[in-house]
């Protein structure tokens, strides 16, 4: 394999996706502000059909997926599930905010530098949790008025399988969510075919509450195996379908009392 055959996947490429929402893979991975998440204005629409330190033992808490093991944070009142075999959760808390990741490869804490960092697994996934208290009182005419937004509102407006596209960026709607009070999208973020950048790639969840607080879960191949250079999205997307059970299985146990 040459040497790009190996990607790892940076969460800053997020910025140019449909919403903008930028992340890293890795365990520096920013958590992300309003700044962070300024979107860009559709330019067309189409429609493309939608084709994971070994962690503590899980607690007494009613486990429906067998071996996964419970994180909770008292604080937040915020609960999930993730496999047993996987590597953290790295937490970081600030100003009303929790950031969690966990990963089938090692997961290093928020702030580790990049250079700092070794993950040896092809193939591998990670997913992202950030939850958001709205302690500053926002309405929905600040969200839309910071414009990162813009692309999440358009996929509202689509069927599953529709598409918006900007010069830099691919965003495909998946299907509606439903957690508890909190109700949003699951969507996939990747690189339009004019974009002439790092390879991105991410499956996400955004989802509100009536008092918009609100959630961000996305999931990360890394250092993806390419087949076919020209065809990369493909195996991408081979890591996204094999970790996809466990996706849905770690949204579907998030429990949020706040």
């Amino acid at each position: 394999m040459q040497e790009q055959q190996l990607i790892r996947f940076p969460l800053l490429i997020l910025l140019i996706l449909g919403m903008v929402l930028s992340l890293t893979i890795s365990g520096c991975s920013p958590l992300l502000d309003e700044k962070d998440l300024q979107s860009t204005a559709p330019t067309q629409t189409d429609t493309i059909p939608e084709l994971p330190s070994p962690t503590p033992a899980p607690t007494d808490t009613e486990n429906p997926f067998g071996d996964w093991t419970e994180y909770t944070n008292e604080g937040f009142g915020f609960r999930f599930l993730y496999p047993n075999s996987w590597y953290g959760p790295e937490a970081y808390e600030i100003d009303g905010s929790l950031r969690l990741e966990i990963g089938s490869d090692v997961v290093y804490p928020y702030g580790t530098g990049r250079t700092e960092q070794i993950n040896t697994v092809p193939d591998s996934y990670f997913i992202v949790i950030q939850y958001f208290e709205n302690i500053e009182n926002r309405t929905w005419d600040d969200f839309i008025a910071s414009g990162w937004i813009t692309t999440y509102l358009g996929l509202l407006d689509l069927e599953d399988g529709g598409s918006i596209t900007t010069p830099r960026s691919l965003t495909i709607r998946v299907t509606e969510v439903s957690l508890g009070k909190f109700n949003g999208l699951e969507y996939i973020s990747t690189l339009s075919e004019t974009a002439q950048t790092e390879r991105a790639y991410a499956r996400e969840v955004m989802a509100f509450d009536e008092d918009l607080n609100w959630l961000r879960i996305s999931g990360f191949p890394n250092l993806v195996e390419i087949t076919d250079e020209s065809n990369w999205k493909e195996d991408y997307r081979r890591v996204d379908q094999a970790n996809l059970d466990i996706f849905h299985k770690l949204v579907e146990s998030i429990l949020i009392n706040n």
